[in-house]
């Protein structure tokens, strides 16, 4: 499941693009350093995606530091332009990598769980 508040944003003064090491995404998640991210593409390349690593969050500004220059341009903006883009919300997606989500069920009969 996609946390839809990991999303990456510009800014007048932040903007995403490859080659940085800075990316802004929303503020306040339980972000910390060392966490791996995924940024999804925003392009028509469905291969144009980042790997990285955190290795400073801001939890007020949201502003992130990974270790690596981006291949890519990701793009996002704080509020959902889809009526722009015929309902098309173009904002990245960040995937958190790091942390595993265990579901464990009840075995009712001899079903599994």
């Amino acid at each position: 499941m996609v946390n839809r508040d990991l999303i990456i944003f510009q800014d007048s003064t932040w903007k995403p693009r490859k080659e940085t090491k800075k990316i802004l995404i929303a503020k306040g998640m339980d972000i910390v350093a060392g966490d791996r991210l995924a940024l999804l593409p925003t392009s028509f390349d469905n291969m144009a995606s980042d790997d990285v690593f955190v290795t400073s969050y801001d939890n007020e500004t949201g502003k992130t530091e990974i270790d690596r220059e981006l291949d890519y341009y990701h793009w996002g903006h704080s509020e959902s332009k889809a009526e722009k883009y015929n309902g098309a919300d173009m904002r990245g997606e960040v995937l958190l990598l790091t942390r595993n989500i265990v579901i464990k069920g009840e075995d009712i009969e001899s079903w599994g769980g």
